[in-house]
């Protein structure tokens, strides 16, 4: 078979000069998938102003990955989610010209100036009535990577004075952030508290602990359960052997990205389950520990996702079903 040069899975397509005046925030205030509008980023403070946005709600920012536009299948099963459970206000950030192109040479450096830009514009939102403590910045991949920078400038440029309630990473994005030299990846000081959920570590996903509370389903590497098996090897321009639009290829990269996207579907089932309690975890050390039951009886029962407490700490492990409904509930806790 023909293989085709660049993939629009780490290379791109082709070279994308994007302004960052292309990102816009889509403001969800309804029951379907349409009931949005779309606001430039330096009009967000009309998002706070708009009659059906409820300041008495908490507000979620959710930041796509890498390649993803609001039409990818992760970005309406989180929208989905949110309207079912109907107690957010639901921004989605487009930026998907931003966020394509080059990985190392176009969508790294644009992620790291739209999280400059869009700290800016988170404070102008609190300036406008944005209660920040009701903030909560979710995102996946190349995303998560994106929620750490636009956390660090909000307190840089607040002088300190403001720092963002919450971030929950979904397999925050590897290369080239860790170990990181020219650039800085999402760690626990981006927020009052950072969740990570690692589902794809050392292939896709953030290799080592980087919040403060991480949390490790399955291992937290490759392959989660339901996930098919393949040959894995890093990508390069000849990872997909088939057209760039058949189903052929559209197979081939959720063989490839399927642990990495296990992240969004367990954020979203947390999401969706309200008032169930779900993903019940357990701190421990390793995977080892809790495979033999080694587990930290100081720290409480965890509950990876939304609901996830602040108090939690450290390093967290549970296994999960291989299809929906992810969460085994209590049974999770305990390796079987």
């Amino acid at each position: 078979m023909k293989r085709v040069k660049n993939p629009r899975l780490w290379i791109g397509l082709r070279p994308i000069k994007a302004q960052l005046e292309t990102a816009k925030f889509m403001f969800f205030h309804g029951t379907q998938f349409d009931d949005h509008e779309v606001f430039e980023l330096d009009q967000a403070d009309k998002i706070v102003r708009h009659p059906k946005f409820d300041r008495n709600k908490r507000t979620v920012m959710y930041f796509h990955g890498y390649i993803e536009s609001p039409e990818v299948e992760s970005v309406h099963v989180i929208v989905d989610a949110y309207q079912k459970r109907n107690d957010h206000n639901l921004i989605i950030l487009d930026w998907t010209q931003l966020a394509d192109g080059n990985y190392l040479l176009e969508a790294v450096p644009n992620c790291r100036k739209l999280g400059h830009k869009l700290g800016s514009v988170i404070l102008a939102m609190v300036d406008a009535g944005l209660d920040v403590d009701k903030l909560h910045l979710v995102g996946h991949s190349l995303g998560a990577q994106l929620a750490g920078y636009a956390g660090r400038t909000v307190l840089s440029k607040s002088d300190k004075k403001i720092k963002l309630k919450r971030i929950s990473a979904l397999d925050p994005a590897f290369p080239p952030f860790y170990p990181g030299v020219f650039v800085t990846h999402l760690s626990e000081k981006d927020a009052h508290f950072v969740d990570v959920i690692h589902t794809d570590a050392w292939l896709y996903g953030a290799p080592v602990s980087t919040g403060t509370a991480d949390f490790w389903p399955n291992n937290g590497k490759t392959l989660q359960p339901g996930c098919p098996k393949r040959n894995y090897k890093p990508l390069t321009d000849n990872v997909v052997p088939f057209k760039l639009d058949s189903p052929e290829a559209h197979a081939c990269r959720y063989a490839y990205l399927c642990s990495h996207r296990r992240s969004w579907w367990f954020w979203a089932e947390s999401v969706a389950e309200r008032p169930t309690a779900s993903f019940h975890s357990v701190r421990c050390k390793s995977w080892g520990d809790f495979k033999e039951g080694k587990v930290d009886r100081s720290a409480q029962i965890a509950h990876m996702g939304i609901d996830c407490s602040a108090d939690a700490k450290g390093d967290y492990y549970l296994q999960t079903n291989g299809n929906p409904p992810y969460s085994r509930g209590v049974a999770g806790a305990k390796y079987e």
